[in-house]
């Protein structure tokens, strides 16, 4: 089955409101790698595009950083500018 030409697309932005939210919580990498139980790496991975995450993975992933992943992803899809909702 063919991807959507949207749905790359689509993954970036989740992960930009996430890479955004994760600074916005003064996390670094690794910091957040820790709280996952992940390596650096996979964090590094997904960040810069190399991997994509899965949505039990947003969802871990926003939940670590501490921001409400609905929110996350109504922010994305509704196309809004800014910071993260945080709960």
């Amino acid at each position: 089955m063919p991807v959507s030409p949207a749905l790359p697309e689509l993954h970036a932005r989740i992960v930009a409101a996430l890479t955004e939210a994760r600074r916005d919580a003064k996390l670094r990498q690794l910091d957040l790698a820790k709280r996952l139980g992940w390596q650096q790496a996979y964090v590094s991975r997904y960040e810069t595009g190399e991997r994509m995450l899965a949505v039990d993975e947003v969802v871990a992933v926003a939940r670590a950083i501490g921001i409400d992943p609905v929110a996350l992803l109504a922010q994305v899809l509704g196309g809004e500018n800014g910071s993260t909702d945080r709960s």
